[in-house]
């Protein structure tokens, strides 16, 4: 549960820039409102537990979410808070600057995750932000980010060496089997959709098509990440909340045609536009259980990076500790402290 929290949070932060929108909101908070103090500077209740109900109301989709998981959302994100804290101050105190080419260059990458300016736009608004607001925080990113950058090395993405070596030890434990795992875009046209709004729904997926390839042969990068967040804007099927995961499936199980094409990709591969009794289809191929190298080259990568990232994770704990000493973390309320080893300041 606690590592869906997790991935919740990291959503929250990276797409809405929730927690800095929040600060910005509570400024005229009472001292009482004050659950913890980061360097001296104040991390408000009204902070934390508006975040929890954004976490809590994307949760839900799976399921209610208990006040046992609310208690770890709470902490969780106080967590997240203190560590940025920690590095803003950190930052202010070594004089690093994010300069205006650094903020404009990032803010074209977050961009290119939406389909187009105008699904930016409405995110923004959805999370209550403006443009100027977006640069403030990406300029807090950057900061922190070079911060981070003189004492914690990125994990690399894994060689063909590691990946080879991942496969030989492990091969034994991919499953073998007839389902795939695929991403899809569908735009719904049925015989009773009148030809010119048909028309225009290919038109517009054949546009999302051209896109994309920009990155194709990045499944495990930039094109797996736009794919999903197109899906998620403009996808019209019910795997749209989830980036357009259709999860592990049987081809067969499909209509001819959408078997047909699905089974003609290889692993990272777009499929060219197609139609169906349900409207039009474009799919992204992530996972293939036939038993070949080449078909859980995701899966591999994405195991490797994931132990990196462990390794990586303990080394910016330690870190953020090491500030937590030069920037004194008091809880004024105890119920915000994370006594696991992930909460530890």
């Amino acid at each position: 549960m606690l590592r869906h929290l997790r991935i919740v949070l990291v959503a929250l932060f990276a797409i809405f820039g929730a927690t800095q929108a929040l600060a910005s909101q509570s400024a005229g908070a009472s001292a009482k409102d004050v659950v913890v103090t980061v360097g001296g500077k104040p991390i408000k209740q009204s902070q934390i537990d508006t975040v929890v109900d954004l976490m809590a109301k994307a949760q839900s989709e799976n399921g209610e979410v208990t006040d046992d998981q609310k208690e770890q959302m709470k902490k969780l994100v106080a967590t997240n808070l203190i560590g940025q804290e920690l590095l803003e101050l950190e930052a202010q105190s070594q004089h690093i600057v994010a300069t205006q080419a650094e903020v404009d260059s990032l803010l074209r990458v977050f961009k290119a995750r939406f389909p187009d300016e105008a699904a930016f736009e409405k995110t923004l608004k959805e999370a209550g932000d403006t443009q100027a607001k977006m640069k403030a925080k990406l300029a807090k990113q950057i900061r922190a980010d070079k911060v981070l950058a003189q004492h914690i090395r990125k994990p690399d993405m894994p060689t063909d060496a590691e990946m080879q070596a991942f496969w030989q030890e492990h091969q034994k434990e991919f499953p073998v089997n007839d389902s795939l795992r695929a991403l899809q875009i569908v735009l719904l046209a049925d015989d009773k959709t009148p030809v010119e709004v048909a028309n225009k729904k290919r038109d517009a997926l054949e546009s999302i098509r051209e896109d994309l390839l920009r990155d194709s042969g990045q499944a495990t990068g930039l094109l797996l990440q736009r794919f999903m967040a197109t899906a998620a804007q403009v996808s019209e099927g019910p795997e749209a909340k989830t980036g357009g995961d259709l999860q592990r499936f049987d081809p067969r199980d499909f209509n001819p045609e959408f078997q047909k094409q699905v089974e003609a990709l290889r692993v990272g591969q777009l499929s060219p536009v197609f139609q169906s009794p349900l409207g039009f289809h474009l799919l992204l191929l992530i996972e293939k259980y036939d038993g070949k190298y080449d078909s859980y080259k995701l899966q591999i990568i994405q195991n490797i990076v994931n132990q990196k990232t462990r390794v990586v994770g303990g080394e910016m704990r330690e870190y953020l500790r090491s500030l937590a000493v030069k920037f004194p973390v008091k809880y004024k309320d105890p119920d915000y402290q994370d006594s696991s080893e992930s909460g530890i300041y």
